[in-house]
């Protein structure tokens, strides 16, 4: 008989089990620097991110506000020129075309202008042209009485409700209580508030609908007494009393003469063209309050500089209540040889700035 051989199994040593007991320690330290270092790049990442953003927000800014500037300053010549501002179908809607602007390198920038006395002044406004302008944006009759009497108690000192204490009874119903303060809008966005402004300017979402958006586009919150007749939307001529055909005249007149538009300078003109009896109060022909929208965009980023400006002197003020007016004062150029200083007078003054973060 053969007898069959048997291999002797063999066992690991004390020292090879060591050694992978060495190997696992040292692939998990390998492990766990690995997190930690991919945990840093994260938070490093994100705070080069956040510097980024800062940084680039600093440069579209100074951009935006290098082209307000200009913007003012051609602005300035174009009133000099004109003897005043009229109407932005003047030519001066686009002041930065006017005067071939180029921005700094990476940066594209547009800017535009509007008149904001072309629209109704809501701090001036009393309840029978609120109540014409209401009507004349299509706000349903029934629901005019409470609005007007909302807004007043809500922008009055001192007024009494003449509808009723239905929407004071709202008010301090609300999870925060509160009140009328008393005081005109700072923004629009403050119409939430009020009840019966809530229930016909926005839907269930809290987001404007057709009727606020009609209500916003064509009202001021800044103090003036006069609208321009020359930018006035219809339905701020139709508030103010103008008659609906010669509204439908202004207008056929302007399409016909796009290039040289008819524009009332004066009030003389207005009352050689109306009639001295048809002239309605509340009403100019001068663009006292500019709005300037300055835009300018760096790759995805894009910023937004909204600027309200007057010329010197203009009845054009902040509604009491809002943020005080930012006037800009004479600044002193430095003597030069011993001379005197000079005084230079800034074109226009400056009564609210508002920007975004530039995302």
């Amino acid at each position: 008989m053969t007898r069959r051989k048997f291999k002797k199994k063999s066992f690991p040593s004390r020292l090879e089990s060591g050694r992978g007991s060495v190997v696992i320690f040292v692939l998990g330290i390998i492990l766990l620097a690995a997190f930690l270092i991919t945990r840093l790049m994260d938070r490093a990442a994100v705070e080069l991110a956040a510097e980024s953003k800062a940084a680039q927000r600093a440069g579209l800014r100074e951009e935006a506000l290098s082209g307000l500037e200009a913007c003012l300053a051609v602005l300035a010549d174009e009133s000099a020129a004109r003897s005043g501002l009229h109407d932005p179908a003047e030519g001066w809607d686009h002041p930065l075309s006017l005067m071939n602007y180029d921005p700094a390198e990476g940066f594209t920038i547009e800017a535009r202008v509007e008149d904001e006395t072309g629209k109704l002044s809501l701090p001036m406004a009393d309840e029978a042209v609120l109540g014409g302008y209401l009507d004349a944006i299509g706000c349903p009759a029934t629901a005019q009485d409470r609005l007007i009497d909302a807004l007043m108690v809500w922008t009055r000192p001192d007024r009494l409700s003449t509808e009723g204490d239905a929407d004071s009874a709202l008010l301090a119903a609300a999870k925060l209580p509160y009140e009328a303060p008393q005081r005109a809008l700072r923004s629009f966005a403050e119409l939430r508030a009020i009840p019966a402004a809530r229930e016909l300017f926005f839907d269930e979402s809290g987001n404007w609908n057709e009727l606020g958006r009609r209500f916003q586009a064509g009202v001021s919150l800044f103090a003036f007494n006069a609208s321009n007749v020359n930018s006035a939307r219809s339905e701020v001529l139709l508030a103010r009393g103008v008659d609906a055909s010669r509204i439908a005249a202004m207008a056929a007149l302007r399409e016909q003469q796009n290039s040289h538009p008819s524009i009332f300078r004066n009030v003389a003109d207005l009352n050689a063209a109306w009639g001295g009896d048809a002239t309605r109060p509340g009403l100019g022909t001068d663009a006292l309050c500019l709005h300037v929208i300055v835009t300018v965009k760096s790759g995805a980023r894009v910023y937004r500089l909204d600027a309200w400006v007057r010329p010197p002197g203009a009845a054009v003020s902040t509604a009491t209540g809002r943020r005080q007016t930012k006037t800009v004062e004479t600044a002193p150029v430095a003597s030069v040889r011993n001379n005197p200083p000079k005084k230079v007078d800034y074109p226009f003054q400056i009564l609210e700035l508002r920007d975004n973060d530039g995302t």
